[in-house]
This record gives C-alpha cells, sequence and structure tokens, in this order.
C-alpha cells in the first residue's frame, strides 16, 4: 500500500461535526536543534556524574524548553513543576527496583511479590503522575487540572488490564481506548472542563488495520529470508564441509543479516509510529473544550519518514543527534495541531479564565503530587 492510499485513509477518519463558523488557529515550535542539543548535553553529563540524581532537574530543563517554544496565538506555554516533586517519583521507582534486585539476590521466587505489589501500587502512582502533569502546565496563567480519582485508575489501569490474557488480547484496543478517556476526558483548564468521547469502533478499525498490515510485511520479509537461504544455498560449496570457507558467502550472509534486522526495525517504526500516528489524529477529532475543537493534519508518509530518519541518524550518531531528532519531531506535530476557535471568542474566553483563576491557579496546590518515570 503506498504513501498515498495511507494519507487517503487518515482523511477519512471520522470527525465531529463542527460549526461552520470555528476558524483554525495553528500552534507553532520555536525550539531549535543547537539550542537544545546544549541543554541536552549538561544534562546528559550531569546525569551520569550523579549515578542519575540530576534526572529530575534535568527533566524539568528539558520541559521548560519544550515548553517555553511551543506557541499558541502568540503565547508559550508554561512547565511549573519543581524538580524535588520529580525526585519523589524517581526515588519510589528506584526503591522498587532496587527491592526486586535484593529479593531475586535472595531467591527467584521472591521477586513475584515485589512485581505484584508495584502491580497495585501503579494505577496509584499514574493517578498521582496526571494529576502533577496537568497542575504544573499553563498557558496564559492559567493551570490545566486532572479531576480524575482514584478508583477510576485502578479500573482502567488494573481491572482492563488483568482481563488481556482471557480475551486473547483481543480487548487491547479497547483498553487503549479507555486509558486514553480517563485522562483526556477528565481534564480542566481554567474552570472549562475538556470533552472526549471515542467510539470503540474506531480503535478496533485502526488497530486491526495495522496488525493486517504488519502480519503482511511480516510474511513478506520472512519470504525474503526464505528466499535468501535459498539463494546462498545454491552458490554454497557443498563439497567442502565448512560452509564459511567461502568468504563471499559469509559477506553475504552477514549483509544479509544485517539488511534483515534493518527491515524488522522498519516493520516496528512502520507499526508503532503509523499507529500512534492515526490515533493520536483521531482522537483530536472527537476531544473539546467547550465550543473549541481540535485537529490534527500530521500524514502518515510524512511522519514516519521523520521517525525512520530520526532511527538511523540516533543509531549512526551513536546518540549525538537524539536531539535534533526530538526537535525536528515535536515540529512537526506542532505545526500539524489546531484549535478550532469560534469567531471571534480565543481572546474572550482566556481573559474570563484569567479573572476566574488567577496567576497560575492557586487552587493547585497538592505538594504530595509527583510524576513516576526513569
Amino acid at each position: 500500500m503506498g504513501s498515498n492510499e495511507f494519507e487517503s485513509v487518515g482523511d477519512l477518519q471520522p470527525r465531529v461535526p463542527q460549526d461552520p463558523l470555528l476558524q483554525p488557529v495553528g500552534f507553532a515550535f520555536t525550539g531549535n536543534a543547537s539550542e537544545y542539543f546544549r541543554i541536552w548535553i549538561v544534562n546528559l553529563l550531569l546525569s551520569i556524574i550523579t549515578l542519575g540524581f540530576y534526572w529530575p532537574w534535568a527533566m524539568v530543563r528539558a520541559r521548560r524548553y519544550f515548553y517555553s517554544n511551543t506557541h499558541l496565538d502568540g503565547h508559550s506555554f508554561d512547565y511549573l513543576a519543581k524538580p524535588k516533586n520529580l525526585l519523589i517519583g524517581y526515588l519510589i521507582v528506584l526503591i522498587f527496583f532496587a527491592i526486586y534486585l535484593l529479593a531475586g539476590l535472595f531467591n527467584p521466587l521472591f521477586i513475584y511479590p515485589v512485581i505484584l505489589v508495584y502491580g497495585l501500587a501503579a494505577p496509584w502512582m499514574i493517578y498521582k503522575a496526571f494529576r502533577f502533569r496537568a497542575k504544573n502546565t499553563a498557558y496564559r496563567n492559567v493551570r490545566f487540572k486532572f479531576c480524575g480519582n482514584l478508583g477510576d485508575s485502578y479500573v482502567t489501569f488494573l481491572v482492563w488490564a488483568a482481563l488481556i490474557p482471557f480475551t486473547f488480547g483481543f480487548i487491547l484496543p479497547y483498553w487503549e481506548m479507555k486509558k486514553k478517556e480517563y485522562f483526556f476526558d477528565n481534564l480542566q483548564f481554567g474552570k472549562t472542563f475538556f470533552n472526549f468521547k471515542p467510539k470503540a469502533v474506531d480503535y478496533y478499525k485502526y488497530y486491526l488495520m495495522f496488525f493486517a498490515i504488519g502480519m503482511g510485511l511480516y510474511f513478506i520479509l520472512i519470504f525474503l529470508v526464505i528466499g535468501s537461504a535459498a539463494v546462498f544455498g545454491a552458490t554454497a560449496d557443498t563439497s567442502n564441509p565448512d560452509i564459511f570457507a567461502d568468504e563471499g558467502l559469509t559477506v553475504l550472509m552477514i549483509i544479509g543479516a544485517v539488511v534483515g534486522y534493518a527491515i524488522l526495525m522498519l516493520i516496528g517504526v512502520l507499526f508503532q509510529k503509523g499507529l500512534w500516528l492515526f490515533i493520536f489524529n483521531y482522537n483530536l477529532s472527537v476531544w473539546n473544550l467547550g465550543r473549541f475543537g481540535f485537529e490534527s493534519k500530521m500524514k502518515f508518509a510524512k511522519y514516519v519518514g521523520i521517525a525512520v530518519g530520526n532511527m538511523f541518524a540516533g543509531i549512526f550518531s551513536l546518540g549525538l543527534l537524539i536531539p535534533w531528532a526530538k526537535i525536528r519531531i515535536t515540529k512537526y506535530r506542532m505545526e500539524n495541531i489546531y484549535v478550532l476557535v469560534p469567531e471571534g471568542e480565543f481572546g474572550e474566553h482566556f481573559e474570563a479564565e484569567m479573572e476566574d483563576e488567577g496567576t497560575f491557579g492557586e487552587a493547585a496546590t497538592d505538594v504530595m503530587d509527583f510524576e513516576v518515570g526513569l
């Protein structure tokens, strides 16, 4: 299937009916690779020197750079988190990991209770992390809030996940939808709530489409491997018991293995990034904030091409082009995402939110929230 076919499929995805007076207002990203490289390399070196304990400060510096360079209607976003709150989540994960390693040293069977405890704690940590990320994101001095409850987090991330083996994985698209719904439908900006109403049938459509594509590419790869093996076998010197004595054949086999691995990586990127793109575009089409809508115009061929280029750039540069790759993909995303705004209401809406919220939202002050991650 060619790239044009993929783009046409993406263009046909369901859209929530929009008011004809809605006008698209685009995002802009002004970051550049050289600036971010300096932040990235310092973060990396300090994290290595401190055995990873600089990570929360590194994460805050990086996020503040990306937020401050993301603009909507001439105003940038703010990331307000303090490193100590990220450090709490970081230490929690490190403690679990240390207990896991120590349990395995005493008795391999001891790791299972640790995994069970971590699994039971995961929905609570996700709930706290969502609250943390939302309340520390602001636009025009108005904070976002996450209003989901802990019980729904356990249902979403534990109960639905527990059903995966009993449904032989068929529930996975529905579970992914419920996870997105838990986050997007519980967000609030100032005093206005977001609304997110996806349909399971659309999630299954995209998952089944990419499953079929992935299986097709996998069988093509298997066919190529078998065909290559047949060619190698036909050119081998069968009178020589040492097949690797033929240096030319050995080189061909090495090249074949490298090419096969590269193709496998490409299939992985195609599946992961392509599926993410279709789901992301769909999610924005069924998400709104009051009378404001959202739209993504990212295209399959362009986005996957950038992702593939970024992957190989990172590999062949030994990681040094990672900052360039991240700036590149972020710029493409931001330049293709739009807020659909009722005519003449953009400025008035945010002025009202600012009057109601005050500077950076005094209501969002729970210092016990944290973000979990490594």
